[in-house]
């Protein structure tokens, strides 16, 4: 490696058998270059989600697949992160339970995580809520919020485990608070509905308002919902109302169209426009939403 890489350029932390160090782009590829297993792992990484290099995926993915041929455990369980979420498709059943089992015997908390899910879907093995549970609480007890987020989830449903929502509210909100969106969103539900603790607009509204701001646009449609109808500690908002299912719409929220279209339509949260009423109902109506298909024949027959 070139010691005369400036500190500033050093983006990326690697293992190393004296700890942690931070190296440069540069350094990262010379190590990928000549088939170091770690060095194909972070680059691979960096290709795939576009970190400090240009996005490319098929580059990345190839990396990664080098690596964990030569059995790194990070990029195995970074493969099978992909699988699950449908964006790497190089892998089947089969393989990515021999790359969970990897993963779980190098112990990665990622691997009970992994293993839970495979159980909780009957991914490679037969479906077994008991089992998932059990990974995930391993997985949990290593400070995994997506295991927290996932056996909160079987306790909320009672799948494997016997059904306790205020264990599964507990478990939906440490993960949230450490930045799980998707346990960000279940605990506004919890809030909103009262499941595991009683209800608070007020709470359900700041957990909502979390996950909007990574990105979740069911959030955004609840939003509109607790503004539009108020309630314990949330006094209702037509405004604020109005703003949430318009961002939630333009994310594709079904829903959230028909209710932007009807806002429009009454002047309610915001000036009437009955243009933007029909455009709103109609692309609503176009994805199968009935009440928007009645909505916008008696605007356009009063």
């Amino acid at each position: 490696m070139n010691p005369a890489n400036n500190e500033k350029d050093k983006l990326f932390v690697m293992e190393t058998d004296s700890g942690e160090v931070e190296v440069s782009l540069a350094e990262v590829k010379e190590l990928a270059s000549k088939g170091d297993s770690a060095g194909m792992f972070a680059l691979g990484m960096a290709y795939v989600f576009g970190h400090a290099v240009e996005m490319d995926k098929e580059k990345g993915y190839d990396l990664l697949e080098k690596s964990a041929a030569q059995g790194n455990p990070d990029a195995k369980i970074l493969l099978v992160q992909l699988y699950f979420e449908g964006e790497y498709l190089n892998l089947d059943k089969d393989r990515a339970w021999e790359y969970i089992g990897a993963a779980r015997d190098a112990g990665l908390p990622e691997g009970h995580l992994y293993t839970g899910l495979a159980y909780m879907d009957g991914i490679g093995v037969e479906q077994d809520y008991s089992k998932a549970a059990e990974e995930f609480r391993t997985a949990a007890q290593s400070g995994d919020p997506e295991a927290r987020n996932s056996l909160a989830y079987l306790y909320m449903n009672g799948l494997g485990v016997e059904k306790d929502e205020t264990k599964a509210f507990k478990l939906f909100k440490n993960a949230a608070n450490s930045g799980n969106m998707n346990a960000q969103y279940q605990t506004g539900t919890c809030y909103e509905t009262g499941s595991g603790c009683a209800v608070d607009f007020g709470k359900a509204k700041e957990f909502y308002e979390m996950a909007a701001r990574q990105g979740d646009s069911p959030a955004m449609d609840r939003l509109g919902v607790l503004y539009y109808q108020g309630g314990p500690g949330l006094r209702k908002d037509e405004k604020q109302s109005f703003e949430w299912f318009l961002r939630a719409a333009s994310f594709g929220i079904v829903d959230s169209m028909f209710a932007v279209g009807c806002f429009y339509a009454e002047g309610f949260g915001t000036s009437k426009n009955l243009k933007e009423a029909r455009k709103w109902l109609k692309l609503a109506a176009d994805n199968g939403h009935k009440e928007a298909a009645e909505a916008l024949a008696s605007i356009e027959n009063p």
